[in-house]
């Protein structure tokens, strides 16, 4: 992605004037705005966001700046995966982004949960695509040790949040869902700026571009040449991220990828057994995020949000430099 508006180093935090861009006038342009006090008890203000979510992560790369995404929206014990009360949460701890997982109900509509069948997250049974918005949304939703009071949301209540606390958003499509709706409700929530959007196949990817080349969108990438093949088909890199995998870190795929114009993301999260997010923190250091940082990684993906934003605190001064 190119990096022409920002008009000086990382640290600074505005940019220079208002691009004329397909996102230019979605929600990046909002400033910082008051909240009231939310789950913890603390008000946060969300850092300012000046021009496209392109331009803003251009400027990460090229910074040395490192955002965290919460797995999940940053589950905790106390906090379900995928709830609007998560998400607030994990904001007001320190970490700006989070994926969130999107599935379709009976009756059509968009819900955040991540697994097909309700019993695991909630206090329901069966498949979620056999069950009606207003079912699925009279349930509780569960964590691994307690039932809590928070609702399973929908997809335009979790970007309506987003673009008002200037929130990103990485939105996992699971089975039963497809890209328009998802696509069609980002634009009516005028999320542009706000979200990335996963895609796991480079057919996907080229779909979901051609669908909505104004947004942000990831798909797997192990290779240059596998890059420039998406390129070739019409993807266009300053609309692109390459997911990097969640098993080993791949410095040299971040460079190579980063003199494209292109910025990496790559995983800690995964199961306690193989995850590394619980190796690295297995001795209580948790200096490997940081070498993932001074290796090139603009983009992580973490199931432990609060501890491990306290580790890279430098880094993630910088993407908020960045306005994310």
């Amino acid at each position: 992605m190119r990096f022409a508006l920002f008009c000086t180093a990382a640290f600074i935090l505005a940019a220079c004037g208002q691009p004329a861009a397909p996102t230019a006038g979605a929600s990046s342009d909002a400033t910082a705005v008051d909240r009231a006090s939310g789950p913890m008890g603390a008000a946060v203000v969300p850092a300012a966001a000046t021009g496209p979510l392109d331009e803003r992560l251009d400027c990460l790369r090229t910074s040395g700046g490192l955002l965290l995404i919460g797995h999940r929206g940053g589950a905790t014990r106390d906090y379900p995966e995928n709830a609007i009360e998560t998400l607030e949460r994990t904001l007001q701890a320190g970490t700006r982004a989070m994926e969130i997982d999107i599935a379709k109900t009976k009756d059509g509509k968009l819900v955040l949960m991540h697994d097909d069948d309700l019993g695991r997250t909630s206090t329901g049974e069966g498949l979620v695509m056999d069950h009606t918005l207003a079912e699925i949304q009279a349930l509780k939703l569960e964590t691994g040790s307690k039932v809590t009071e928070f609702a399973p949301p929908t997809l335009e209540a979790a970007l309506a949040w987003a673009v008002k606390n200037n929130a990103i958003l990485e939105l996992d499509k699971k089975r039963a869902a497809t890209y328009p709706p998802i696509i069609a409700a980002v634009r009516a929530a005028k999320a542009e700026n706000n979200v990335f959007v996963i895609t796991y196949t480079d057919e996907q990817a080229v779909e979901v571009h051609s669908l909505a080349p104004e947004l942000i969108i990831t798909a797997t990438v192990n290779s240059v040449a596998q890059l420039d093949d998406l390129v070739a088909r019409g993807v266009k890199p300053d609309r692109f991220l390459a997911w990097t995998g969640n098993v080993e870190p791949r410095p040299e795929l971040w460079s190579a990828l980063a003199a494209r114009g292109v910025e990496s993301i790559f995983g800690t999260n995964g199961a306690r057994a193989e995850g590394l997010d619980y190796r690295y923190w297995d001795d209580d250091d948790g200096s490997e995020f940081n070498k993932l940082a001074a290796d090139g990684l603009p983009i992580l993906v973490t199931s432990l949000t609060d501890k491990t934003s306290r580790q890279v605190a430098s880094e993630t001064r910088k993407a908020e430099a960045c306005g994310l």
